[in-house]
């Protein structure tokens, strides 16, 4: 078993969004996106994995084929691994998000 804290994760950083992983497991796992105001995540599919994206603090929007949906605290978000995640930090506070993949996205490494 591990435990990890959004407290003791990676900071905004206004230069740069903050994608990391935070815990890992034989079949999937969870990495946290922080964008600051104005900063958008850019455009990427996540080939077998199915996505889910929680909104934990802050406000943006996802761009989606059906138009643009509201992103606030609070919400839960599900993708296929073929549906491309497109999402901007368009409020005026920081946007923290958990991306919770099954199976592990290859491109995810643990957290250290």
């Amino acid at each position: 078993m591990r435990t990890t804290n959004l407290s003791d994760a990676t900071p905004y950083d206004p230069d740069h969004v903050v994608a990391v992983g935070l815990l890992t497991a034989s079949q999937s796992n969870v990495r946290m996106i922080r964008l600051s105001p104005g900063q958008t995540l850019p455009p990427h599919t996540h080939g077998a994995s199915d996505l889910f994206l929680y909104a934990v603090e802050g406000s943006g929007s996802l761009d989606t084929t059906d138009g643009t949906i509201p992103l606030e605290a609070g919400t839960l978000a599900q993708y296929s691994g073929e549906e491309e995640l497109r999402v901007t930090n368009d409020g005026a506070e920081g946007l923290t998000l958990l991306a919770f993949l099954a199976p592990v996205f290859p491109r995810s490494q643990p957290a250290t």
